[in-house]
């Protein structure tokens, strides 16, 4: 017996994941998917690709939990902060 594993999806992935979906399995055209998305079908392509080779997991945000790429260090922050 399989342990399930629960994976934390916002409604956008989730509608996301259901359109991917209907695009493996056959039920919709990607070029009607990406319109739906408002993507590029090149993109619609590649979800489907990490859709087959990861599961839902692979629709889900990379960048979730991570830092801003525009954050301030610690020491420009701290002074910013002093000086006003």
């Amino acid at each position: 017996m399989a342990a399930t594993e629960r994976i934390t999806m916002t409604m956008r992935e989730l509608d996301r994941f259901k359109v991917i979906q209907d695009v493996a399995d056959g039920r919709l055209k990607p070029w009607r998917a990406a319109e739906r998305l408002r993507l590029t079908t090149r993109q619609v392509r590649r979800l489907v690709g990490r859709l087959r080779e990861h599961g839902p997991e692979g629709l889900v945000s990379r960048r979730r939990s991570k830092p801003s790429n525009n954050q301030l260090d610690a020491v420009t922050a701290d002074r910013a902060l002093s000086i006003i």
